[in-house]
């Protein structure tokens, strides 16, 4: 497999340790990035990389962060190949859609979208120039947007979503990708505090072999998919795996009914 480097966001915790973890573990170079030093500390030292890790502190909300997190990266490690959008802001405590303020929607986008997309926008320029990359938008299932309490997150992973399929249709031929990642159900982190029952959620490591596979040479041309990490069989070969493992991302195929001039 040939080495890369990846930028992951909200790498500290969570989805996001599991996936640096998964990556570092398979031989490339990361960047990990969150608001919080001593989780990213932590998840370097455990991962036993070494120079291989690096890690900056980032207020994904604010556009000269994220351009200095890019221009961090690039002095580390001379490239980006791999963008990992995992960080995320989760729904607030409400349980009707009417409930949630303007503000708070505003801060979700801020964060789950527009940061994202704002991420996207600097690093792959330099992709398509080196005719090689990964974007990786880590996303939700559908049944969670539609969730009456889970409506403001729900909407900001729609719209990347959204964003990602015509991305990808945009960047054919380019040899850069643009794929979604789903776990493909709760996950055992922060944002499933007061579950009714723990034992039924998914362990956030179920991302490992999919984000993996994703930013490898394996998955060439493979683009504008969601894919689903529960659905991910080990038992299968990888391109097998992927394959039943995916779909069309923003539910590509729905358009298709409708009446076009």
């Amino acid at each position: 497999m040939s080495e890369r480097v990846a930028i992951v966001t909200g790498a500290g915790r969570g989805l996001g340790r599991a996936m640096t973890m998964a990556l570092l573990g398979a031989g490339h170079r990361v960047f990990l990035t969150s608001t919080d030093i001593e989780s990213l500390d932590e998840t370097r030292r455990a991962s036993g990389a070494g120079e291989r890790a690096a890690v900056k502190t980032a207020d994904l909300g604010n556009e000269q962060e994220l351009a200095d997190l890019v221009d961090a990266a690039m002095r580390a490690f001379g490239r980006i190949d791999v963008l990992v959008s995992n960080a995320g802001v989760p729904n607030p405590p409400v349980q009707r859609p009417l409930d949630v303020t303007l503000d708070q929607f505003r801060q979700l986008f801020e964060i789950n979208t527009l940061a994202s997309i704002n991420l996207i926008r600097l690093v792959t320029p330099d992709m398509v120039a080196r005719r090689w990359g990964r974007i990786i938008f880590i996303s939700t299932s559908l049944d969670t947007m539609l969730e009456p309490g889970h409506v403001a997150y729900g909407m900001t992973k729609a719209a990347g979503e959204a964003f990602i399929a015509a991305l990808a249709t945009s960047l054919q031929s380019t040899g850069v990708t643009a794929n979604v990642l789903s776990p493909g159900g709760a996950v055992a982190t922060r944002m499933a505090a007061g579950v009714a029952d723990p034992k039924a959620l998914l362990q956030p490591e179920i991302m490992a072999a999919p984000v993996v596979w994703l930013a490898s040479d394996d998955s060439n041309n493979v683009t504008g998919r969601r894919f689903i990490a529960a659905k991910w069989n080990a038992a299968l070969n990888p391109a097998q795996a992927s394959q039943a493992a995916s779909a069309p991302a923003a539910w590509g195929g729905y358009g298709d009914k409708s009446v076009k001039p």
